[in-house]
């Protein structure tokens, strides 16, 4: 069984074989191409609506509501934006607000 040094030894050979096959081939005389990235990436309305829901952006929400989008979506589990907010309003009673990302109900019932 060869050590690990051997095989490095044979691993420098291969690649200086192909750098050898290659040196003079057509391909060491193409231009190089630069491909551009698009590296933005798009999320679709249902994902942002259940996002908007669960950090209550009431003005993305009604954008979105009002767009036409199906309140009623569920995510892969099925669950709908109204099923999340519910079990956060159930963790929220059991821990309370203030160890759940520092959200907060004020006295009225609106968000702080």
């Amino acid at each position: 069984m060869p050590t690990v040094r051997q095989k490095m030894v044979v691993v420098k050979q291969k690649r200086n074989e192909q750098l050898k096959h290659w040196l003079g081939s057509e391909t060491e005389f193409e231009p190089p191409v630069l491909k551009k990235k698009k590296t933005k990436v798009k999320f679709n309305d249902d994902g942002i609506f259940l996002a908007a829901c669960l950090s209550c952006d009431t003005s993305e929400v009604k954008e979105l509501l009002d767009g036409g989008l199906d309140v009623n979506y569920a995510n892969v589990d099925g669950l709908t934006a109204l099923h999340q907010f519910l079990l956060l309003l159930i963790l929220w009673g059991e821990f309370g607000c203030d160890d759940i990302g520092g959200d907060s109900i004020n006295e009225e019932g609106g968000w702080r």
